[in-house]
């Protein structure tokens, strides 16, 4: 298995547009939804500006370059593949860093709309992550459509520096059972048919 940046990022991207595609047509289970779809849209972004910084150059993720420097002096030494083999200690950039280096560094125009989104559910991502959110049902349906804008930003931006992300969106999350599972669950499901039907026929014949 291997989760580089690429599909970390697009699968918690996939997440928030599953959770946020839903929220409109839900009675109970609106809350949850509204959770992971602001968890994941904050981590796919946040994911997804690292990758294209380390596309620019690997360094530019880490928060302490020198501190990146020995780990990659160490990595080439040892014959290790990756700098955290040699220091798990090395810290990337944060969420705000990130837009920084990407606008001064690699010269890349965030525009001001999703910089500001960004900014707006950084700060509910903190109040969910460490403390706790509360919306009224005016700001619940606020929330939903920010996220909605939110998440067509992130697709629309990253769309121009990141190869076949609509591509490779469209498959995220795409599962397959094992048959043999399969068939044990379909037959599982039969048999729980079978059973409900027997007690319909017994309560008709008590009748």
């Amino acid at each position: 298995m291997k989760y580089g940046l690429l599909e970390n990022g697009v699968d918690s991207l996939k997440s928030a547009y599953n959770s946020i595609d839903k929220i409109s047509l839900l009675i109970e289970g609106v809350e949850h939804n509204i959770k992971d779809a602001i968890l994941s849209l904050n981590h796919a972004i946040e994911i997804l500006f690292k990758l294209i910084l380390k596309q620019k150059n690997e360094y530019l993720i880490f928060s302490d370059i020198g501190k990146y420097m020995n780990a990659k002096k160490q990595m080439l030494i040892q014959g290790k593949s990756n700098v955290f083999e040699v220091s798990s200690e090395l810290k990337t950039v944060t969420l705000n860093e990130s837009v920084k280096r990407l606008e001064l560094l690699c010269d890349i125009q965030i525009p001001e709309i999703f910089i500001a989104g960004i900014d707006k559910f950084n700060v509910t991502r903190n109040k969910l992550m460490h403390y706790e959110l509360e919306l009224s049902e005016a700001e619940v349906n606020e929330t939903t459509r920010d996220l909605k804008g939110l998440y067509e930003q992130a697709v629309n931006f990253f769309g121009i520096y990141i190869d076949n992300i609509l591509d490779l969106l469209i498959i995220a999350r795409f599962e397959t059972v094992d048959p043999e599972y399969a068939d044990e669950m379909a037959e599982h499901y039969a048999d729980m048919m079978y059973d409900e039907y027997r007690e319909q026929q017994l309560e008709r014949e008590h009748n």
